[in-house]
This record gives structure tokens, C-alpha cells and sequence, in this order.
């Protein structure tokens, strides 16, 4: 339940539209009630009246009525609206204030994740907690002062008929509802634990779409996530089932209520403090109270599902970052001269060392190739000069200051890394583009793309730079998507870039080209490489070769 109560602390900075959507449900509320009950006490007056021959001001009733179904039907727009202003203000809230935690915290203390999973708590389970105030608290908030309300009301009739209303209305209207939850809590976690682990696997299926056709293993990925949807569906079943008992147990208040006033309110009629048509009136009141109760059910219902996404949802939040940030950051370097000394690095859980005792020396301008076998600690020795990871032993220097006592997006304005699989987003080509330099006019852009013979591709596109290129780049095939994270790396600023195998995909004689060029736009700037093609190392100034996360050779070119 403490996620529920944490949940519930990050309503409070909307606490008055919160407070304002319930007052004004509960006014619609009673307002319909006051409508039904005026009404057949109306109804039932004029009709004692006629058989009696009595007059009887209608005039007073007839404006009661009309005040009442205005007050009705402008309450439950005027409701709609406060509502899902103060929902959405929430949401909005808590959705940048994950992916502003995500940011701070990426990559490495996100390492063990999929991005399905992380994308199952950005879209599924945050989704889930948008309704808590809608289908949650606010049902169950109005619920409980509207029967506080109607046990006043009917107090003023009879005594016995207050208490009979809320005996009911507690046990009938609340405990029925919450004891099918607890009954449901199992099978609702199950749903909310099965919907978010479909949602990673069909994430990273889809990612893994081509490879897994070309390998003939799409069928039986695709069995799999039939089964996921089954046991989905399954949980889902179970939960729909209890809570419809729950849901019946709340018609049977409504019920339970009117046979109550019926019941009891008889003998206040004999005894003449009450009439026939105010019974009438009493009568309906307890069934329009069934409005009242119509969310509860399914508010308790919900409600474990909603821990279990809630908890989901902090979890990732409350990640502890890899990197700390310095708590006083020391002025930017003015140089861009890069410095390793004795650095080791051992990823959590890893047998051995991703990097082992390396120095390396790198002047402002420099070009090296890093070689070496897959696992030989190239990615591993980006992550830490990008500082995504900080070393378990020795220091690193840029310009003269450690960058442990620099800022994150200092580091990162001066250095860019393009990995050997890039992401692209799912925006336009000119977006994606754009991460790199957002004030870059299209010229550049253009300029960018045509260093990387891309620029005849994107123009030939139904909306050129706007044209959108899809989730991952799936519009692109995969050695356009690299160009086009190449070309993004080539359009920034930073005097540093480190590029994890650069031309992978392409011809030799494209690859010539696009190095000549990336070589040309990389002047006077540190030009680092992981690469395994020959023509790429004869065009560095230095060959460094990893193995098993050692530097086993130096070479000059």
C-alpha cells in the first residue's frame, strides 16, 4: 500500500481541481436523486390530490424539478471537464517527471531492462494509473458522502430507517465491493504483471521482426505470445468474474434500501408523521442511490491492479543512477585533449573485467582506430569517456579536468558517441536529425545527409526532411537508418567523436567515400573509431588494439 500512498502525494499539487470535480459530482449526484425523489412525490401528491379534490401548488415543485435537472445535467458536463483536466494535469506531471528520471538515470542503471519493459511502464502502466482518480478515488469519495447524505435525509423520516440505510449501504454498498477485491487481488496483480510482460515481449518482437523471419523463428515467438495473450485473457477472466459478484452485491444495496423504506416506512405513514407521496419520495430515493454506488465495484476492483502498476511505475523511478553527478562541477576545460590512466571497469555480475588497467593518451585532433574482437572492450571504453559509466579504478581527464567533476551535458556537449546500433526515433528525419543541433538550419541538414550519401534518399521521400521514418527507423533499411545516425552525429558541434563501426553494411567503395567524408568534416576535431575494415585503420593516425579489455598493441600510422 505504499505505493498507493505515494501515488496518492503526487495528486496534492492539484488538490483543487481534485476537490472542486468532487463537490461538483457529488452535487450532480444528489441532484439526480432530487429529481427522481421530487418527481415521484410530485407525482403521487397530484394524484392523492385529484382522488381527495384538493387544489395543490404545483407551481414550486415544477421549478424544484427544472432546478434539479439543469443542476444535473450542467453538474456532469461541468464534471467531465474538472475531472479529466485535473487527470490529464496529473498525468502530464507524472510522465515527465519519469522520463526526466529515465534521462538522468540512462543508460547503464537501465542495462538490465528491455525497452519493452520500459516501455510497458511508460505506456502500460501509466496508463493504467490515469484512471486511479477517475475509476478509483473519486467513486469511492463520492460514494461514501452521498451515503452520508441519504442516511441524514432519511434520518429526518425515521431513525430505523437511517440505520436499515446504512447497515446496507455498509455493508451491501463497501464491504461486499472490497471483499471480492481481496478475493480478486491475486488474479489482478496476475493481470497487470501479464498485460506489461505481452506488451515487452510483442515490444521486442517487433524490433526483432526481420531477424527473426529470416532465422524461421517467428512462429514459434509468435506461439508464444498467443499463450501470453491466453494466460492474459485467462487472468482477466477471473478478475471480470469476481467482480461481477461485486457488482451484484451493489444492485442488491439499491434493492435491499427501497424494500427497506417500503418495509419500515409503512409504519411511519400509520403513524401520520409522514404521508403516502413522501414515502413515495423515500422509496426512490433509495433506488436513484444506485448511481451512487455504481463505481465502487469497480473501483475496488481495479485496486490491485493499480498497486501493481503503481509499484512498477517507482521501481523504475527509484533506480539509483550509475554516474553521480559532482555536487560542486568544476569549470568547463577550455581543451578537448583526452587522458586515461590505469582504468578498469567491471560490469555488476560480469565474471571479469570489461577494461583492465588503461592508459592511453589522446591529443586534441587525434585519429584512432580501436580494434579488436567482438567483447574486447571498444563499447565499454565509449561508455566511460561519454561518462555513462564511471570507472572502478583509475581517473579519466578531458582538458585537464576529470570528468567526474564535470557535469553530464558538459561531457556530452564536447564528446558524441554513435554506437554500433543507434536508435532512431520515431519522428521525422529532420527531428532526428535535429537531437544532434537543434538550432541547425535545413542547409545543414542537407549538407549532414549528403556527407552520407543520403541526401538523394531523403529528398526523393513524399516529405523530404519532414518525411517521418518510423519506429526504430523501420521506414529505412537498416544501412540508411545507420547513415542517417551517422549524418546526426556529423551535424553536432562536439570537438570529439567516437564511432562504434561507422560503414558497417556498406560496400567498400561507399564506405571510401562516406570515411573520406566524415574525415573532411571531422577536421581539427578528435576523430576516434571502433572498427574492423583495413581502409578505415590506414586513414587513422593511430591503431590501438583490445583484448579482453587490455591494450595489447599501439601502432602509428
Amino acid at each position: 500500500m505504499t505505493s498507493l500512498w505515494r501515488l496518492v502525494g503526487l495528486f496534492r499539487p492539484h488538490a483543487g481541481w481534485i476537490a472542486l470535480s468532487i463537490l461538483i459530482s457529488l452535487a450532480s449526484l444528489l441532484a439526480n436523486i432530487g429529481l427522481l425523489a421530487t418527481s415521484g412525490w410530485f407525482i403521487a401528491a397530484m394524484a392523492g390530490a385529484g382522488l381527495a379534490g384538493a387544489a395543490i401548488n404545483y407551481f414550486t415543485p415544477a421549478a424544484v424539478i427544472r432546478t434539479f435537472a439543469i443542476l444535473r445535467t450542467g453538474g456532469r458536463y461541468a464534471d467531465r471537464l474538472i475531472s479529466h483536466e485535473a487527470t490529464l494535469r496529473l498525468i502530464a506531471r507524472l510522465r515527465v517527471e519519469i522520463f526526466a528520471r529515465l534521462e538522468r538515470i540512462a543508460p547503464a542503471a537501465l542495462g538490465d531492462l528491455r525497452s519493452g519493459d520500459v516501455l510497458a511502464s511508460l505506456r502500460g502502466d501509466v496508463d493504467r494509473l490515469e484512471q486511479v482518480f477517475l475509476r478509483l478515488f473519486a467513486p469511492l469519495i463520492v460514494a461514501l458522502l452521498a451515503a452520508s447524505i441519504l442516511v441524514a435525509a432519511l434520518a429526518f423520516w425515521s431513525a430505523a430507517l437511517a440505520v436499515a440505510a446504512a447497515l446496507i449501504f455498509a455493508l451491501a454498498g463497501f464491504a461486499a465491493p472490497a471483499s471480492s477485491a481481496l478475493w480478486a487481488r491475486r488474479p489482478s496483480r496476475a493481470v497487470a504483471a501479464r498485460a506489461a510482460a505481452l506488451r515487452a515481449r510483442l515490444v521486442d518482437d517487433l524490433q526483432g521482426l526481420a531477424a527473426l523471419q529470416a532465422t524461421g523463428a517467428d512462429a514459434r515467438h509468435f506461439d508464444a505470445l498467443e499463450r501470453q495473450m491466453a494466460d492474459l485473457l485467462a487472468a482477466e477472466a477471473d478478475v471480470a468474474r469476481i467482480g461481477a459478484l461485486g457488482q451484484a452485491c451493489v444492485g442488491a444495496t439499491v434493492e435491499l434500501t427501497a424494500l427497506a423504506a417500503l418495509a419500515l416506512g409503512a409504519g411511519v405513514v400509520k403513524s401520520g408523521l409522514i404521508d403516502g407521496p413522501q414515502l413515495t419520495g423515500g422509496v426512490l430515493t433509495a433506488l436513484a442511490s444506485l448511481e451512487a454506488f455504481g463505481g465502487v465495484a469497480a473501483a475496488f476492483a481495479g485496486l490491485f491492479a493499480v498497486i501493481a502498476s503503481a509499484e512498477r511505475v517507482f521501481g523504475l523511478m527509484d533506480r539509483r543512477p550509475v554516474v553521480v553527478e559532482p555536487a560542486r562541477p568544476a569549470p568547463p576545460p577550455q581543451g578537448f585533449d583526452l587522458k586515461l590512466h590505469d582504468v578498469s571497469l567491471t560490469f555488476p555480475g560480469a565474471a571479469r573485467p570489461a577494461l583492465r588497467n588503461i592508459d592511453l593518451d589522446i591529443p586534441e585532433g587525434r585519429r584512432i582506430a580501436f580494434v579488436g574482437a567482438s567483447g574486447a572492450g571498444k563499447s565499454s571504453l565509449s561508455d566511460l569517456i561519454v561518462r555513462f559509466r564511471d570507472p572502478d579504478a583509475g581517473a579519466i581527464w578531458l582538458g585537464g579536468v576529470e570528468l567526474k567533476d564535470l557535469p553530464g551535458d558538459v561531457i556530452r556537449s564536447r564528446i558524441v558517441v554513435m554506437r554500433q546500433a543507434p536508435h532512431i526515433f520515431a519522428a521525422s528525419v529532420a527531428r532526428n536529425l535535429r537531437l544532434a543541433k537543434p538550432e541547425a538550419a535545413e542547409q545543414e541538414l542537407w549538407n549532414a545527409l549528403a556527407a552520407v550519401e543520403m541526401e538523394e534518399t531523403v529528398r526523393a521521400l513524399p516529405q523530404g526532411l519532414d518525411s517521418p521514418v518510423g519506429v526504430g527507423g523501420a521506414k529505412l533499411s537498416g544501412g540508411q537508418a545507420k547513415r542517417l545516425a551517422l549524418a546526426r552525429a556529423l551535424l553536432t558541434d562536439a570537438p570529439i567523436l567516437f564511432l562504434d563501426e561507422p560503414t558497417e553494411g556498406l560496400d567498400p567503395d561507399a564506405a571510401r567515400r562516406i570515411l573520406g567524408r566524415i574525415i573532411e568534416r571531422s577536421r581539427g576535431k578528435t576523430l576516434l573509431l571502433a572498427t574492423h575494415r583495413p581502409a578505415e585503420r590506414a586513414a587513422m593516425n593511430e591503431i590501438v588494439t583490445l583484448d579482453g579489455g587490455r591494450i595489447v598493441a599501439r601502432r602509428l600510422v
